[in-house]
């Protein structure tokens, strides 16, 4: 997929969370929770038709199979194209819970969950759970015997799939978060009001401008971990051109100073924020202290400039061995 293509879908995909995310606040019976689209969709479009009368009934039942047997389809393609592996047999449990999630969607008055509110996303959570380990699991069998030049592929084909969940991550998780911040902070304290003689304005303005630049803040290293990934699928190409070019080199270095960078500029608007919040403790109704210990990113800044510094030194090898030949 090309830079042009991803952000363009990229932008789609931002679209359509920002959406999801307004009709989940106004129209939270048929848009709950975002690991349930589309079976929550889908099973009240299917409870809708077969409603509707005997034709309608027959042709709900009709869609609700064939929709439910979209995996064990998908398995038959791959069969017949020799393309099939032993884990794709996972493709049959799929459609099995597809059978039982649009079953319920259709008929969410039976499910019985201790937890009330909870069917829906625990039936979404399970589907997808089981669909993305399957996908993994296939990658990781594909690639596991390929040349360099595959891995590299691959490799640049995932770090587009990160692109696309940190896209998620900003418009989905975190702005859905705000909005129910928001929400819930506006009934859990109405009819908070101060008045100057002239003007009446509620005291949760502030606890409102610390929401909104939480959440700048908070989405602050998905934004500059997207313009890592772009930066590292533009060193992938590079080496498949030539891995001693000056390119290749100047592209990781840059890398890896934008890497370090974003990692300190992550660790001290935590710290940052936290001190803000302190200082202003008093006029907030919610507040959210975050202990940063970044391990996992550090250890993944260190890396980046290791893999740097052997480029440049197999460059500077490599040009030696020429001077030499």
């Amino acid at each position: 997929m090309k830079e042009k293509h991803l952000l363009t879908l990229l932008s789609i995909e931002a679209a359509a969370c920002v959406l999801f995310c307004i009709l989940q606040r106004s129209v939270s019976g048929f848009f709950s929770t975002i690991v349930a689209f589309p079976f929550e969709q889908l099973g009240e479009g299917l409870r809708a038709l077969s409603l509707s009368g005997g034709a309608g009934n027959a042709a709900a039942i009709l869609f609700y199979v064939l929709l439910s047997l979209i995996p064990a389809g998908i398995w038959l393609i791959l069969k017949k194209k020799q393309k099939a592996m032993p884990i794709d047999f996972t493709l049959f449990l799929l459609s099995v819970l597809l059978f039982v999630v649009l079953y319920y969607m259709i008929n969410p008055g039976l499910m019985g969950f201790a937890v009330p509110g909870t069917g829906k996303w625990s039936l979404g959570s399970t589907f997808y759970s089981v669909l993305l380990g399957y996908l993994l699991i296939r990658a990781l069998l594909k690639y596991r015997n390929a040349g360099a030049k595959k891995l590299q592929e691959g490799l640049w084909l995932l770090l587009g799939a990160v692109n696309i969940v940190l896209v998620y991550g900003i418009f989905g998780q975190e702005l859905g978060s705000l909005l129910l911040n928001l929400e819930t902070v506006q009934k859990g304290n109405t009819g908070i009001t101060l008045s100057d003689g002239f003007f009446a304005y509620s005291d949760l303005n502030t606890t409102y401008l610390f929401l909104f630049l939480r959440f700048v803040i908070r989405i602050l290293p998905y934004v500059l971990n997207i313009i890592i990934v772009f930066l590292a699928r533009r060193l992938l190409t590079a080496m498949r051109e030539d891995l001693y070019r000056e390119e290749s080199v100047k592209t990781a270095d840059k890398l890896a100073r934008f890497c370090m960078w974003t990692l300190i500029v992550t660790i001290g608007l935590d710290a940052g924020f936290n001190l803000l919040q302190l200082f202003f403790q008093r006029q907030l109704y919610q507040m959210d202290y975050v202990v940063t210990v970044p391990v996992f990113s550090l250890a993944f800044v260190l890396a980046v400039l290791l893999f740097a510094r052997y480029i440049r030194e197999m460059q500077r090898l490599k040009a030696d061995n020429d001077l030499f030949i």
